[in-house]
C-alpha cells in the first residue's frame, strides 16, 4: 500500500539539547582520527610487518581523510623506529667511473665530510711544505750530486782514453760523439779521405773500439738516472707518508669503529703517497686543476672531497618522504654534469639523491596515478623493490653521454612504501600487473561514510574543536555543531549514517565561521551555517537557475497539473563539477499495433548509456511477463525523455517509463502533479536508486515557482526513505500539507495513485480485476491483436527483405528495438 511520508521521515534531525555544552570552546582539544577503523588497523598492520611484499596502497574517495590520516600514522610510528644510517659516495681510485658508497652512523656522514674537508684543503700547503725543508733539499741534493759525481767519473775515463788514442769527446747540441784529432784540431772528413789507407784503418779500429766504450758509460749513466730517480721518488714518498700519515691516522683513530671508513683512508694516503708528483707540480705551477685529461679524473681540489648523499643527523626516528610528483630522477637520484675546460664533465661529487634514498629506513609516499603517469618509473621502482637495491642510472639504460659516465655503487634498500590512489588504479594494477599483488599486499581502504551514533556525532563535535583550535577559527554553538552534523548526514544519503569525507565538512566549518565573523557574531550560530550552505549553492547553481527558469517560462516543458496520457515527470539529477541537483524530465510514450518491439528514441540517437538500457529491458520482461501470458503481443511503443540533449544513464527512470507505456496502452491518464523516480525488476518491485534528496528538490523547485497546489508530490522508493535529509522548506511544506512525498514498495501502487485506479490483479481464470488498469492493458492489447490478425494469417504476404533480420518478429515476441 501506498504510504505517504510524514514531514518527520523526511528528515533526521540533531537535537542540540544531547550536547552539554554552550560552545566547543568549552570542549577539550583532542585531535583524532574519525570513522576509519579499518583503514587505520590495516595501514598500522602493513607498517608494523617486516616481511618482504606487505606495502601499503591506501585507497578511498576524495576528502575522507587519506593523505592526513595518512601522513599522521606515519610520522607516529617513524617517531618511534631507529634512524638509518647515513650515506656518502667517495672517488674509487682505482677506478673513478664506479664511485664507492659508505654507511655511517646519523651525523657521522657530515662529519666525514666536514673532515675530509679540512684535510683536503690543508693537504697542498702542508706537501709543499714538506717538501721545502734543508733536510729534504740536502737529502736530494746528496742523490743528486752522487749521480753526477758518478756521471763525471765515467766521462772522464771515456775522456781520458780518446786522448791516449788521438781522439776528443765532444759535446753537441744533439750529444756526446768522439772525433780524431791531427795536429790539435779535429780531423774533418775531407782530409781524412787523404790519409793513406793504413792510417785509416787504424782511425776507424780506435773510433770503434772507443765509441763502444762511450755507448756503455751512457747506458751506465742512463741505469744510474733511473736508480736516481727512483730514490728520489722514494725519498718524495717517505716524506709524503710521513706528512700525511698524521693526518690519516688521526681520522682512523675518530672513525676506529666503521670498517669501510678505515679501508677508505688506508686508500686516501695509499693515492696521496702513489701521486705526490702530481701535488707536487701542481704546488709549483707546472700542472692545470685537472691532473689529466681524462673526463672522469677528479681535480686535486675534490679528490679527497666526501659527496653526502642522504644526512640523517637532524631525524628523530625513521624518515617520512611524500613525493607527490615522482619522476624518475627525484625517485631514483640523478647524476649532474658541469662543464670544465669547455668540456662536459661530471664525477662522483655531482651524484645527487632520489626519494628512495632520503627515505631509505623509513617510509616513503606516493601518488599511485602520478606514478604511472612518468615513463620508466614504475618498472624501475619495481626493480628496486625487488632487488633491495637503489641503482641510479639512466631509467632506460643508455647513458647521455656513455664514456664519461659514473657508474655509481648500488645502495642497499629498505624501505616501506605506500601508494596513494584511487580504486580505479588498484584494481587495474591489480588485474594487469602480476608483481603488483607481489609487492603491495596490504590494502588500507577508505571509507566514505560511518556509522551515525551518539558516538559518532560526538567525533563531529571534536573534529569542529579542533579545526577551529588549529585555524584559529570562532568557536562552535552547539545548535550549529548539530546543523553539520545533519550536513553529514545530507553527504553520506543517509538518515543513519554520517559522511567521512572530513574535506567538505571542514569547507563548510571554515564557511560558516567566516559569515558568522562577518555578522561580529561571537560564536558560530546555527543561521551562519545555514548561510553558509546557502552561499555555496548559490555560487554554483547558475545552471540549475538557468533551467529552472525556461521551465517557468515555458520553454522546458514540463506539466504539474492534471492527468494526460501517455505522459509522466520523471526525475533526473545532473552534475557539473562538484554540483548536483535535480531536475524533473517529460518522458512520453505511443503505443500502436506492431510486432513487439519497443523503440527507446535515446538509444536509437545514442543518447543513452548502457545501465539505461538495461532499466529498459528490464520494464520489458516486466510488461512481457504481465501481460503476454495468454499469447503474443501485438503492438509497438516508442519511449522518449523529451527535450533531453545530453546522455542519459541509470535505470532510476525505468519505473517511470512502466507507468508511461502501461498509460499509452491502456490510455489511462497519469497525474501530472506527481513525478516518479525508481528502479523496478521483472516482477514489479521498485527498487531504490540514488540522490533522492536532489531528486524530490527538483521537482519541488518546479512546483513551488509555480505556486504549490497542495495535490504536488513525488513517488520514491519505499527502500529510499531512509536516504531522506531534506531541505528546510521542502520539510515545511510537507508539513503544511502543500507538498507530499509518498513511498512505494510495487508497480501496482504507483500505478493506483498515479491513476486513481485499482492496479488489478488476476483471478482464479487469470483475468484481470474488471476495471483495473492492468485490465485496461489487456483489453487494449487484446484490440491490437485481433487489428493485427489478419496480417498474420495471410500466407501470400512474403516478409519484407529490406527489413533487418532483427527488426522482424514472426512470432510476437516482445523486444527493444535497437538493443
Amino acid at each position: 500500500m501506498v504510504s505517504e511520508l510524514a514531514a518527520a521521515a523526511l528528515y533526521r534531525a540533531c537535537d542540540p539539547q544531547n550536547f552539554a555544552f554552550t560552545t566547543t570552546a568549552e570542549l577539550p582539544y583532542t585531535p583524532m582520527i574519525i570513522g576509519q577503523e579499518r583503514a587505520v588497523e590495516a595501514i598500522h598492520f602493513g607498517l608494523d610487518i617486516q616481511s618482504p611484499g606487505f606495502n601499503v596502497f591506501v585507497m578511498g574517495p576524495t576528502g575522507t581523510g587519506r593523505r592526513s590520516i595518512l601522513s599522521r600514522i606515519v610520522h607516529e610510528q617513524a617517531a618511534q623506529a631507529p634512524t638509518p644510517r647515513d650515506w656518502v659516495y667517495v672517488n674509487h681510485f682505482a677506478d673513478p667511473a664506479t664511485p664507492r658508497a659508505i654507511s655511517l652512523p646519523p651525523g657521522r656522514g657530515s662529519e666525514l665530510r666536514a673532515d675530509m674537508e679540512r684535510f683536503s684543503s690543508g693537504l697542498m700547503d702542508r706537501l709543499l711544505q714538506a717538501f721545502d725543508t734543508d733536510q729534504y733539499a740536502a737529502a736530494r741534493e746528496a742523490l743528486e750530486q752522487q749521480f753526477r759525481e758518478t756521471q763525471q767519473s765515467e766521462l772522464v775515463a771515456v775522456d781520458n782514453a780518446c786522448r791516449e788514442r788521438g781522439f776528443a769527446l765532444v759535446r753537441s747540441p744533439s750529444g756526446l760523439y768522439i772525433s780524431p784529432v791531427r795536429d790539435g784540431e779535429l780531423l774533418t772528413p775531407e782530409a781524412f779521405s787523404q790519409l793513406q789507407v793504413g792510417d785509416r784503418a787504424s782511425i776507424e779500429q780506435n773510433l770503434n773500439q772507443l765509441e763502444d766504450m762511450l755507448a756503455s758509460a751512457m747506458r751506465r749513466w742512463r741505469e744510474l738516472e733511473r736508480r736516481t730517480q727512483a730514490e728520489i721518488e722514494h725519498l718524495d714518498r717517505e716524506v709524503a707518508n710521513f706528512t700525511v700519515s698524521p693526518l690519516v691516522q688521526e681520522l682512523r683513530e675518530k672513525y676506529a669503529d666503521e670498517a669501510e671508513v678505515q679501508e677508505y683512508l688506508d686508500e686516501v694516503l695509499r693515492d696521496i703517497v702513489d701521486n705526490v708528483d702530481i701535488f707536487r707540480s701542481a704546488g709549483e705551477g707546472d700542472a692545470e686543476d685537472d691532473n689529466s685529461g681524462s673526463l672522469l679524473d677528479i681535480p686535486l681540489n675534490q679528490r679527497y672531497r666526501v659527496n653526502l648523499l642522504v644526512d640523517n643527523v637532524q631525524l628523530q626516528g625513521a624518515p617520512v618522504v611524500i613525493e607527490d610528483v615522482p619522476t624518475y630522477d627525484k625517485l631514483f637520484g640523478r647524476i649532474e654534469y658541469d662543464i670544465r675546460r669547455g668540456a662536459t664533465i661530471t664525477d662522483y661529487t655531482l651524484i645527487r639523491p632520489g626519494a628512495l634514498h632520503r627515505a631509505n629506513g623509513g617510509y616513503l609516499i606516493l601518488d599511485a596515478e602520478a606514478l604511472m603517469d612518468e615513463p620508466y618509473v614504475w618498472a624501475g621502482l619495481k626493480r628496486a623493490l625487488f632487488g633491495g637495491l637503489i641503482r641510479i642510472e639512466s631509467p632506460d639504460g643508455q647513458q647521455l653521454v656513455r664514456s664519461v659516465t659514473p657508474i655509481p655503487e648500488p645502495i642497499p634498500l629498505q624501505v616501506k612504501v605506500i601508494l596513494r590512489g584511487s580504486p580505479y588504479i588498484y584494481y587495474a594494477l591489480y588485474a594487469y600487473d602480476e608483481d603488483f599483488a607481489k609487492l603491495f599486499k596490504v590494502l588500507a581502504d577508505f571509507d566514505a561514510e560511518m556509522d551515525r551514533t551518539p558516538e559518532s556525532e560526538y567525533t563531529y563535535i571534536q573534529f569542529v574543536r579542533a579545526l577551529c583550535e588549529d585555524e584559529n577559527l570562532l568557536p562552535f554553538t552547539r545548535e550549529a555543531v548539530a546543523r553539520v552534523i545533519e550536513y553529514g548526514a545530507r553527504l553520506a544519503e543517509c538518515q543513519d549514517r554520517l559522511s567521512t569525507q572530513f574535506g567538505l565538512i571542514a569547507d563548510l566549518v571554515r564557511e560558516a565561521a567566516y559569515w558568522a565573523k562577518k555578522q561580529h557574531h561571537p560564536a558560530v550560530q546555527h543561521s551562519d551555517v545555514l548561510e553558509s550552505l546557502r552561499q555555496q549553492k548559490r555560487r554554483v547553481s547558475l545552471s540549475e537557475e538557468y533551467t529552472l527558469r525556461a521551465i517557468a517560462e515555458g520553454r522546458h516543458v514540463i506539466v504539474t497539473s492534471g492527468a494526460s496520457v501517455g505522459q509522466i515527470n520523471g526525475l533526473t539529477v545532473v552534475t557539473l563539477g562538484g554540483y548536483t541537483y535535480g531536475i524533473p524530465s517529460r518522458i512520453t510514450a505511443r503505443a500502436y499495433v506492431g510486432r513487439g518491439n519497443v523503440l527507446d528514441i535515446q538509444r536509437e540517437v545514442q543518447l543513452s548509456g548502457p545501465i539505461h538500457g538495461k532499466g529498459l529491458l528490464t520494464l520489458v520482461g516486466y510488461f512481457g511477463g504481465q501481460y503476454g501470458i495468454d499469447g503474443s503481443l501485438s503492438m509497438e511503443a516508442s519511449l522518449s525523455f523529451e527535450q533531453t540533449y545530453e546522455d542519459i544513464d541509470g535505470d532510476s527512470a525505468s519505473c517511470a517509463e512502466l507507468y508511461v507505456l502501461i498509460s499509452a496502452v491502456a490510455q489511462v491518464p497519469l497525474r501530472q502533479d506527481l513525478a516518479v523516480t525508481g528502479a523496478v525488476d521483472q516482477h514489479g518491485l521498485v527498487l531504490p536508486i540514488g540522490k533522492v534528496n536532489e531528486k524530490i528538490e527538483g521537482f519541488f523547485d518546479v512546483c513551488q515557482r509555480r505556486g504549490l497546489t497542495g495535490t504536488q508530490g513525488v513517488l520514491i522508493p519505499a527502500r529510499n526513505v531512509k536516504d531522506l535529509m531534506l531541505r528546510e522548506d521542502v520539510v515545511a511544506a510537507v508539513q503544511a500539507g502543500q507538498f507530499h512525498v509518498y513511498a512505494v514498495e510495487t508497480v501496482d501502487e504507483g500505478l493506483s495513485l498515479l491513476t486513481g485506479l485499482p492496479a488489478g490483479v488476476r483471478d482464479e481464470t487469470g483475468q484481470f480485476t474488471e476495471g483495473s488498469v492492468h485490465a485496461r492493458v489487456a483489453a487494449r492489447l487484446k484490440q491490437f491483436a485481433e487489428r493485427a490478425k489478419p496480417e498474420k494469417d495471410s500466407d501470400d504476404d512474403p516478409p519484407d527483405e529490406t527489413e533487418p533480420e532483427e527488426c522482424r518478429s514472426t512470432s510476437g515476441d516482445f523486444a527493444v528495438a535497437g538493443l
